[in-house]
Formats: C-alpha cells, structure tokens, sequence
C-alpha cells in the first residue's frame, strides 16, 4: 500500500511538473516588465554582483522604484547561469517552486490528518489548480512566497512534537518577506491562524522550551530586519500606492455629498454615516466579498487585472463548485478540529490583502486563498467518494460515477482550453507581446541611425532592450537613471545609449536619420515621402501593436 501511494504521489508531481513547465517560454506570450527586471538583475548580480543601479548585492532591489524584495533574484541567479538569460531561466524558478508545493501539501494533510489519501487528493487537486499553474508559469514572486509559506506550515506542525523544527518554521516565514512584497500581511494572518488553532500545543512548547522558541522568534526577527527597516525609509513605498487608505474622497467631493442631505463635515452624523472610517470599511468588506464571489472564483476570474486569469474562466476549476460544499461538510464532521479552525479561519482572513488594496479584486495578493479552497475540495473528493460507496446497487453507483467523472473532465478540459489555446492570443495583449519583437527588429539596426526614438509606458521598454540584447551591466550601471519618478510609484528611464524612450507627439520634426517605433493610436499615419515602413508588429491575431519606421533624412 506505502509503495502504491508513492507512485501515486509521484505521478500527481509529474503531471504537475508538466504542466507547470512545459512551452514555459512561449506561453505565457510574452514576458512583463517585472519579469524582464527580475532576470536581468540576476544577470547583472552574476557578472558584477550588482544591481542595475550598482548597488553591491542588494537585500531589495530599486529596479522600476517600486523596490523589489531580492530572494527571487538570487534564486533566479543559478538559472541564468546555466541556461543564459531567457524566458525559461526566469519563469523555471518559479514553475519548480510550484511543483514543489505539491509535494509540500501532501506533506502538511499527511502531517495533520495522518491521512495519506487527503495528502494525495490535496496535492492533485493543487497540481491541476488554474490558479496555482497561472502563477507557477511566470516569474511570480508571489509563488515562491507561497512555497516558502507551505514549508513554514510543515515544519510548524513537525516542531509541536520536536522543537528543533521550529527554526526552519521561522526561517521559511521569514523568507517570505525577502521575496514578496504583500507577504508582510499574508504571512502575519498564516502565523495568526496557526496560532488561534493550535494555541493550546503552543502554550505547551512556550512552557517546556521557552529558550528554543526565543532564539528561533529572534532569528527570524533578524532574517526580517532590512525589510522591517525598508518600511520606515519609503523602499515599500509600492504597498502605500496600491493601498486603499490611501486614496480617501476628495473633499469637495464629501461636501457636496454632505450638502445633499443639509450635512456638515465633522458632526455627529457625519462620524456615523459618512466618514472616512466608515467609507473604507464599507470597500475592504465589498472588496473581501468580491473575492468569495462566482464571478472571480469560477466564470471570470481577476476582471481587474486580465493577466491574473485566462480568458472565460474563474481562479478554480467549475468541479470546484460540487466540491467545495461538499468539503466544508467533511470538514465540519472531520475529528480534526484543529484543522477546520485552521482551514477556515485562513480562508476568511486570506481576502484581506487584496480587499485592502484598491482593485475590486487581485489574484496576486489573494492568492494564499488558494491553499484552503484546495484542502475543502479534497475533503470534498473524499465525502463524495464516501458517499458513492454507500449505494450498494451498480445500476446506480456505475452511472454516478461516471457523471462525476464527466464533470470532472469537461471542467479541467475547458481551462486546458482557455489557457492553452487563447491566452496566447487573447491575452497576449496582457503580457506586452511586441517588446520583444521590438528588440529583434531594433536591436540588429539600430547603430545605423543617429537616433532611435521608442514610445516610452509603463511597460518600461528600456527592460526589454536590457533583457534581450544582454546588455552589460557595468556598461549600464553607468548610466542607469530612473526619471519622472514622483515616489512611491514607478518611474521610467528615458535614454540608453542612441535610444530615446519617449511620450512624443506624431509627427516628429527630426533632422538626422532617426528610427521611429509607435503604436498605430499615436502614429496614425505618415507620409511615404518622408519615412521607410520597416515593420509592422502584429499580435498573434494579426491587429498591430507598433509601427517601426524610419525617417528618409
């Protein structure tokens, strides 16, 4: 029985390990800025043990000035070594890190339940989870994140029985922090929950080795320190902008609201129905509810942000809808109450990142939801599958089976579909398709002009030239400048070498020869007398992106 269930577990990492890695380079359809960035600083780290801006070997990276935790840059160092600096260096990190969650999620259920078959059902239920394999096949720094918290998890459970444990408990949850910049919030309510649900164990561990627990709380307050420090010196300052308490009413809009019902700001009516307080409650609770919704769990996904989901489909997989009532059923007979207290405490908590941010809803800082709406869905498997052993006669246990079966595949069969099929060309928008394509069009001609003048976004080109080019980085460190950077938000860099990048007007008085790359919105025509068509750069679905021309001076 032992071996049949290790070959069952080794199948399920397999089948994760495929999924997860598999066309890795082309789909996702093209890399984002911070992926680009991500790779090119472990590239600039390798060759000079330094950041893009010259910084020795950096906790947090500036990068775009949104001050990127570093531990996935050093992860991703190792991979660009061996495989150079690509797409597969950058995004297998992460796509091994998912796959190790697998295996980490069987060990947690085992470890809690001492129940190999809710292991097994957790981890193929993650394995082929929509939401896990979207963030596993980009350079998400939120997986690794997730990872780590699923060690933490484990070693705290092993170390209520041996406490040497606990140091690698404090250490993973630590390690969260160097490498997410929302797990400063993720991993408190995970520490919480285990907290509140094991707090009897705890209080017991605090009694008998009190010494272990503070030399183990002392180092992780350590491993923490640059990013406890980072919070009073404005390198986090990304979380204040996507923070909602940041962004409260105008109050031009508030008196006017107030002048409606013959209100005055500051009185008593005021501080009971319209205050900020209030107001802000009122969108973390909608937001925290958006998040529990159909919409965002099984038809559509992050309607917010498209790249989170692919197109037409939920975070979960639709079978989750049959499953997930049925687990919170099992859960709730399960004799492991520790686990039920813990399960759903998180799963209630775990919106809150998101809920407090200013999207009505985000995949990425939510995504800890997804490890409790997997653990309720493989109790769900194992009531269903108790159930259907209850009827005795074939004629109705055989046809049931294989209705839950056809759900089952029609359900995973309609994501494979969504997701291999259209988000590389639906959503090929979402992941700045067309840098690259710049790149290998500029790139090889771009020393024949006197200048070259790119659109300037927020899709930070001047990443992808680095990127791709393998721009060295001592040569770009010398010139690396971060401009229109209004802080705590991003800025852009507005030169490298020949190439401008710039929000320019069309058309363009030049005097020299001069490369010209646009989008059609801004280069809505031109005169043939005046300028080359070099390119056109077309999404998949043949619209174009940009326009490259070239003057005729």
């Amino acid at each position: 029985m032992k071996s049949k269930i290790n070959i069952i577990l080794l199948l399920i990492i397999v089948l994760s390990a495929f999924l997860r890695i598999w066309n890795l380079n082309k789909i996702p359809p093209g890399l984002t800025p911070d992926e680009a960035a991500l790779g090119y600083n472990a590239y600039s780290i390798l060759k000079t043990g330094r950041d893009e801006y010259g910084k020795f070997l950096p906790v947090i990276f500036k990068s775009f000035g949104d001050y990127k935790p570093g531990f996935y840059v050093y992860l991703t160092a190792p991979f660009v070594a061996v495989f150079g600096l690509n797409e597969w260096s950058v995004r297998l990190p992460s796509a091994l890190s998912g796959v190790f969650s697998v295996f980490l999620l069987y060990l947690i259920l085992y470890k809690l339940t001492n129940k190999k078959e809710l292991g097994i059902w957790s981890a193929f239920l993650l394995a082929i989870s929509p939401w896990h394999i979207q963030f596993s096949r980009g350079a998400w720094e939120v997986n690794v994140a997730l990872t780590l918290t699923l060690l933490g998890i484990y070693y705290f459970l092993q170390s209520l029985t041996q406490i040497k444990y606990l140091k690698i408990s404090v250490i993973a949850f630590a390690a969260t922090l160097l490498t997410y910049q929302g797990a400063k919030l993720s991993t408190a309510i995970v520490v919480l929950c285990l907290c509140v649900a094991f707090y009897k164990e705890i209080i017991e561990i605090i009694k008998t080795d009190k010494i272990d627990v503070v030399k183990s709380l002392i180092l992780g307050l350590l491993i923490s320190t640059p990013i406890i420090f980072s919070i009073f010196t404005g390198a986090a300052g990304r979380l204040e902008v996507f923070s909602v308490f940041s962004y409260p009413r105008p109050r031009d809009y508030l008196q006017n609201f107030l002048d409606e019902g013959s209100e005055k700001y500051g009185t008593l009516s005021y501080y009971l129905f319209h205050s900020e307080t209030l107001n802000f409650t009122r969108g973390v609770m909608g937001r925290w509810f958006n998040h529990l919704s159909g919409r965002f769990l099984f038809f559509e996904g992050d309607w917010a942000n498209p790249r989170h989901t692919p197109p037409n489909h939920g975070t979960l997989l639709l079978f989750d809808l049959l499953l997930l009532p049925l687990g919170v059923m099992g859960l709730i007979r399960t004799n492991y109450k520790n686990i039920g207290k813990f399960i759903l405490l998180w799963l209630l908590l775990a919106p809150l990142p998101a809920a407090m941010s200013r999207d009505a809803v985000q995949a990425v800082r939510s995504y800890n939801m997804l490890v409790p709406f997997v653990i309720i869905s493989a109790f769900g498997i194992v009531y269903l599958i108790e159930f259907v052993n209850t009827i005795k006669h074939p004629i109705f246990k055989i046809p049931l089976m294989f209705v839950v079966i056809a759900i089952f595949s029609a359900s995973f069969l309609y994501y494979l579909d969504s997701y291999l099929v259209h988000v590389p060309t639906h959503n090929a928008k979402y992941w700045e398709y067309g840098m690259k394509q710049i790149v290998q069009t500029v790139s090889p001609i771009r020393n024949n002009y006197s200048q070259v003048i790119i659109q300037q976004s927020y899709a930070q080109p001047y990443i992808y030239f680095l990127f791709y080019e393998k721009y060295d980085p001592k040569k770009y460190q010398d010139q690396a400048k971060l401009t229109n950077y209004l802080g705590p938000d991003v800025g852009l860099v507005d030169n490298l070498d020949n190439i401008a990048f710039s929000f320019f007007s069309w058309p363009i008085p030049l005097k020299t020869k001069t490369l010209v790359v646009g989008t059609p919105v801004v280069i809505t025509s031109y005169n043939p007398n005046d300028y080359n068509l070099i390119k056109d750069i077309k999404y998949p679905n043949g619209d174009v992106i940009y326009k490259v021309l070239e003057s005729k001076i």
